[in-house]
Parts: structure tokens; C-alpha cells; sequence
């Protein structure tokens, strides 16, 4: 094995030399080629015989710390100029990281550009009749939970109101950072931090700068998801209280409820009662869920409306939550007083898992937001 300077490189020859059997020929450092006027240059080009291969197989590789979609879509554009360069000459586009994303390399499969993902092992490598597809599960990282931090405070409100922008104009959502710091409570800066980690997850388009400069979701779908995961995560550990209401009228516990809690303010009811108010006949409902305040609220406002208290066979919890959760609260023309927690957050919501809410989940996700099935988790 050649002294590479890069020791990403290294492991990812030496683990090509475990499973394959890998004898380098040479490797030239920062291989110069023009593009488009540009001179560029590929970080390692390694020639080397795989196995009992007589011709030696040239491996072109961009080598580099994390790698997330908005990345892999440079990446890309880099081997297809290199490729214009080489005039059909035969190369091995390969990536090698210290970390990929899931969605990075997916992209890379895709593009059949092949890649090495350093901190979990994961390699893919196919050329001719070769096939290499090992998959390891990495250890996150801290850009990982980068990303995930945008799911909650402030920049949760953000992420609400850009979902809620989209919903509401489709493919035409443009909006500037101080309409969408508008739209979520928050501070302009909020809103920069939070489509920085969306631009570089390709989640958004970006058009313009300065005064002029205008995003859009372009992948609902996938901001969904990752949203999704981490309130999945957040549910088992909210404060939530149970209790059982008498019911008898047309209505339902979902009508009882709206009417009884009608003089009381800061409420939102959610899961799926409220799903059924946006998408009728979804479902038969026989409980409900209200996101009410913090702070012990939920006692007094079970007193008051006479409700009792039980360990099983409750039909109303009680959620406490702030934030997001009671943005763009809404109402139904043939309820009177009702309110309903977002589309959103109703979606949400229906993820916990309890009896059929899985299948409704899928079912609302479709009809009243539009979206395909989950993409991830």
C-alpha cells in the first residue's frame, strides 16, 4: 500500500485490499483537468489491479470530512466535468468521507458514483462486474445532531412555519427571511441558522442575495420525516394526564369536549379527533387529545369541567406543551368553538403508535397534506 498523505484514503484501500484484494500501482496527488474554463483538480487518482484483474482500474477520488445532499450535488457536477475531460476514458468515481449522510449517499447510488463512509465502515463499489454493497450503521455525528437541533425552540417555529407556507402556496412558496420570521415568531437570525442547516440538507432553493434573497421548500416530504423522527422520540417523555368525560350526545367526546372547554383559552385539540374534523370519516372517534399549558394547569381545568381521573379507559388526555405545537391553530366552519392543533402537528401527533393511529397517520398525510408515504423511519 502506497504512503497516501490522506488516511481517510488509506482505510478506504486498505478495506477495498480486505475484501477484494488490491494491488497499487501508482497514485498521483491532485490530478489537474480542465472544465468549462476552469482548471480543477481530483484530489487522488490511484491506478491499481482488484483481484485477479490484468488491467489496472483507475480510481478517481474526492476526498473530504461530511458530505450531505447539498454537497453530493457538487460532487457530482465535479465527476460528470471530469468525465467531459477524460473523453470516455475508463475511471472509478469514488467519494470518501468521514461521514456521509443517508440521504448523501443514496444520492451517490443513484449518480452510481461509489463511495466509503470512514466512521461506519459502509462501502459501496460497483464497476464492470463488481459489486461491493456493505452497510454499516455510523455512529452520529455532531453535524447529525446539528440537524436535528433544528427541531425545537425558535427554530422548531421556523421549521412549522415553512411547512405551513408550503402547504398554503405549494410550488410557489418563495418567501424571505423576514415574511418567515414574521410568520414564526422569531428573529431574522433564527431564521438564517435554521435554513442554513436546510440549505446544506438540499431541502430548500435558494434564489437572490441580500435584500432580494427568497427560499422555498423544495422537499417537504423529507423535512417531515426528519421532523417526524424527533418527535417520535419527544412523546414518551411529555407530561400527560388522563381522564374519563361521560359522553352521551351526537357529537361524540369530540363535540362534548369542544363545547365544555369552550370559555377556556390556550387549548388546541390534536390526534385523531381533530383529524377527523379536517378528513371526515376517517375514522370512528372515541377519545381525544388536547394540548393544553404547562405548569399544572391540566388539575384545575379536570376539576372544572368535572372530569375524573383514571388509569385505564380514559377518553381525554391532557397534553402540556408550548411553542410550536400552537402555531396555526384552526377552526371548523361546522363546529362551533372548535379548535384544532395544525395539520402538522395533527400528523404528528397520529405517530404515537396508540391502535390504528399508524394507518390514519398515512391515510391523513396523503388527503389533507399532500404528501407521499414516509421516506425514512
Amino acid at each position: 500500500m502506497p504512503n497516501v498523505s490522506d488516511a481517510r484514503v488509506r482505510l478506504f484501500l486498505e478495506t477495498l485490499d480486505q475484501v477484494a484484494g488490491l494491488r497499487v500501482v501508482d497514485c498521483k496527488e491532485e490530478a489537474s483537468f480542465e472544465a468549462q474554463g476552469r482548471r480543477l483538480k481530483l484530489d487522488f487518482l490511484v491506478h491499481a489491479h482488484l483481484g485477479d484483474e490484468k488491467k489496472a482500474t483507475a480510481l478517481g477520488i474526492e476526498a473530504l470530512d461530511s458530505a450531505y445532499p447539498r454537497d453530493a450535488q457538487m460532487l457530482m457536477e465535479r465527476f460528470a466535468a471530469r468525465a467531459r475531460y477524460l473523453a470516455g476514458a475508463d475511471e472509478v468515481p469514488v467519494v470518501v468521507a468521514t461521514h456521509l449522510s443517508s440521504g448523501t449517499q443514496k444520492l451517490l447510488r443513484d449518480a452510481h458514483i461509489n463511495f466509503y463512509d470512514v466512521t461506519s465502515g459502509t462501502l459501496y463499489y460497483k464497476h464492470g462486474l463488481r459489486h461491493i454493497d456493505i452497510q454499516r450503521e455510523s455512529k452520529e455525528p455532531v453535524e447529525q445532531r446539528k440537524i436535528r437541533s433544528v427541531f425545537s425552540g425558535a427554530r422548531e417555529q421556523v421549521i412549522h412555519a415553512l411547512l405551513e407556507h408550503w402547504r398554503r402556496k405549494g410550488d410557489e412558496a418563495w418567501v424571505s427571511g423576514a415574511d418567515l420570521a414574521n410568520m414564526a415568531g422569531t428573529s431574522p437570525f433564527t431564521v438564517s441558522t435554521t435554513m442554513q442547516e436546510l440549505e446544506r440538507q438540499a431541502w430548500v432553493d435558494v434564489t437572490g442575495s441580500g435584500p432580494t434573497l427568497r427560499r422555498r421548500l423544495s422537499r417537504p416530504e423529507l423535512l417531515l420525516d426528519a421532523w417526524a423522527q424527533v418527535w417520535k422520540q419527544r412523546l414518551p417523555k411529555e407530561t400527560r394526564t388522563r381522564w374519563y368525560a361521560y359522553a352521551g350526545g351526537p357529537g361524540g367526546i369530540v363535540d362534548h369536549m369542544i363545547e365544555r372547554l369552550a370559555g377556556l383559552d390556550g387549548w388546541l385539540m390534536t390526534g385523531a379527533g381533530a383529524a377527523n374534523a379536517v378528513v371526515p370519516h376517517l375514522t370512528a372517534v372515541d377519545r381525544v387529545a388536547i394540548i393544553v399549558p404547562p405548569g399544572g394547569v391540566s388539575k384545575q381545568w379536570a376539576a372544572d369541567l368535572k372530569l375524573e381521573q383514571v388509569a385505564k379507559g380514559s377518553n381525554v388526555t391532557f397534553i402540556e406543551r408550548t411553542g410550536a405545537s400552537l402555531m396555526f391553530g384552526d377552526t371548523h366552519p361546522e363546529r362551533l368553538g372548535s379548535r384544532f392543533a395544525s395539520r402538522f402537528v395533527v400528523y404528528l401527533d397520529l405517530l404515537d403508535g396508540v391502535g390504528r393511529n399508524k394507518e390514519l397517520a398515512a391515510e391523513f398525510r396523503s388527503r389533507a397534506l399532500k404528501l407521499g408515504e414516509m421516506v425514512s423511519g
